[in-house]
């Protein structure tokens, strides 16, 4: 506790001023709290939603081990330490704890402008390094890039004390200076580090900081290696010989990983998080005979030309065994898969994943085709095999499909949206990218007022004037409409340009000023906090005319808060 004591079993406030409600008091005494304070700063700290830079454009881009420093709102937290003095060292801590660079430890220190602008280094006195050791002893997380005049590499170096670690607290590190120049600086932070995330392009780099890494860090759980084309792999195949018992989460996305590495990843029995580029060179020619593979994994990312090697490897892993046209999952724990395919895949080739995935019950399943329009191949599959086995979709939490946008499509009916809607009770994330076959407004009424934790939604549907007449089937008891509450959760929905909408041709028809509120009405009804359906500029034959019903709807979500 803090600026408070204690008389009795009361807590007295010397600072508050009597009298005053019961409530304000409440939270004064919360406030007081560093636990809570904790809490509550980590999560404004955590809260910025934003593309990670070193990721391509696309919105489901495989996550990185480490994320990017910038993802966190320090501008928020600072000012949260400016507000009460009992909120600055927690700020300050959390501030300190999560690093992009080491400047804000270096700028405090006498003519650091001279570092910065690459003037001179300097040597810290002891007494000059132990007024910045308490700075230091916070870091937890340090994202560090290039020092391009080595100026702030000499500082730390000619500084560094013998006797103790610069930063003693330092957990997590993100690199990228390849130069074999920076690889003192670099060991000065590896002895307590426990996830390391380095490019290691430069080939001389590489060959200098990877075979003994084991010894210079030796307390790394997780690692992740970046950059572009890696010539050889034998060093890094030697370095994870040395862990026995294996890491918990590894990436490797320089290139092609090849099978003689997998061999090696495949048998940890701690590996949860594992992240690889796959080609034809990462599937083993004969047989594996390891007893159990990837038995703790957790979450899969996979980057790879096409889907058909990413089938080929959940089969020789033995990830994926098929008994009597029945598939199912090797790897228990498994919640999570993510694949990012760089060329378009047939129909088949989609069919065939989709009902390999049948019995996987997982709770994350994300598919994008990242291809460009002129490698496309025509490909149109269906929804349905996905369905196959409803009671193995549970637990799915969020459902991604994305082919290619120029020439596949997947054909989707309102009975697959009633089926999913009744077998995914925690669904939170549906996005078929818009790709499919047009379904009724009234089947997405229906997931979204089932699916009440729905929060975001790309699907493309059809609100032309048959669709508009159209129901659900009666013979279904379930389908009943009026016994479904509205998504209060529900923020986001995509529905594309090309969605077909009422009021063909001109605008301005005796029958367009009505549909153009009814179906913004109707959109209101189903999710009341909605307040845009276009992710985008409009576009698309039906563009314009979905841009008015977003403007309408976001009328309507703003009269109603006034209401409120």
């Amino acid at each position: 506790m803090r600026r408070s004591k204690y008389i009795g079993n009361h807590i007295v406030f010397p600072n508050l001023i009597w009298p005053f409600r019961l409530q304000a008091l409440d939270m004064h005494r919360c406030l007081l709290l560093d636990e809570i304070l904790e809490v509550i700063f980590d999560f404004v700290f955590n809260s910025m939603k934003v593309v990670d830079l070193r990721s391509a454009s696309n919105c489901h881009q495989i996550p990185y081990i480490l994320p990017s420093c910038y993802h966190h709102d320090r501008r928020s937290v600072f000012c949260l330490a400016l507000t009460c003095h009992a909120f600055r060292d927690i700020a300050f801590g959390l501030l300190y704890s999560h690093l992009c660079s080491v400047r804000p430890l270096i700028k405090s220190l006498p003519h650091s402008e001279l570092v910065f602008s690459g003037t001179a280094s300097l040597v810290l006195t002891s007494e000059q390094f132990n007024s910045s050791i308490p700075y230091a002893a916070r870091v937890k997380f340090l994202f560090m890039q290039y020092d391009h005049h080595g100026t702030v590499y000499a500082t730390l170096l000619a500084s560094a004390p013998k006797d103790t670690l610069i930063f003693p607290n330092l957990r997590s590190l993100t690199w990228y200076d390849g130069r074999i120049t920076s690889i003192p600086v670099l060991r000065l932070f590896l002895p307590t580090l426990e996830t390391l995330s380095i490019d290691i392009t430069e080939t001389s780099f590489r060959q200098a900081i990877i075979p003994d890494l084991h010894i210079t860090a030796p307390h790394l759980k997780a690692l992740e290696l970046m950059g572009n084309h890696v010539a050889t792999q034998s060093e890094i195949e030697l370095l994870l010989l040395t862990y026995p018992e294996g890491l918990t989460k590894f990436s490797f996305q320089c290139c092609n990983i090849l099978s003689g590495l997998l061999d090696v990843i495949a048998t940890w029995p701690r590996l949860r998080w594992l992240t690889l580029q796959l080609g034809p060179e990462s599937i083993p020619t004969v047989p594996l005979h390891e007893p159990q593979m990837f038995q703790a994994l957790t979450r899969l990312n996979i980057s790879c030309n096409n889907l058909g090697i990413f089938t080929s490897f959940l089969r020789v892993f033995r990830m994926l065994r098929m008994d009597s046209d029945t598939y199912s999952l090797e790897c228990p724990n498994l919640k999570t898969i993510h694949i990012n395919a760089k060329e378009c895949n047939t129909s088949s080739t989609w069919s065939e994943l989709l009902s390999s995935l049948t019995c996987t019950k997982l709770e994350h399943l994300i598919t994008e085709e990242l291809c460009d329009w002129f490698s496309c191949t025509l490909a149109v599959f269906d929804f349905h095999p996905l369905l196959a086995h409803p009671i193995a979709l549970a637990e799915l939490k969020t459902l991604v499909l994305i082919p290619n946008g120029y020439t596949s499509t997947i054909t989707l009916t309102d009975t697959d949206i009633i089926t999913l809607a009744r077998t995914c009770p925690h669904l939170t994330v549906l996005d078929l990218g818009v790709r499919n076959t047009p379904i009724s407004l009234y089947a997405l009424n229906f997931i979204v007022r089932r699916r009440r934790e729905l929060r975001r939604a790309s699907i493309c549907v059809n609100a032309e004037l048959d669709a508009l007449g159209r129901t659900l089937p009666k013979n279904d008891v379930d389908n009943d409409q009026g016994g479904l509450q509205p998504n209060m959760q529900l923020f986001q929905l995509h529905v594309g340009g090309k969605s077909p909408i009422a009021c063909v041709g001109p605008l301005r028809p005796s029958t367009a000023p009505d549909l153009m509120i009814s179906i913004p009405r109707f959109l209101h009804m189903m999710a009341p906090r909605l307040e845009s359906i276009m992710k985008i500029l409009p576009e698309g034959k039906y563009g314009r005319r979905w841009e008015m019903v977003s403007d309408a709807l976001s009328v309507m979500v703003k009269d109603s808060a006034k209401e409120s």
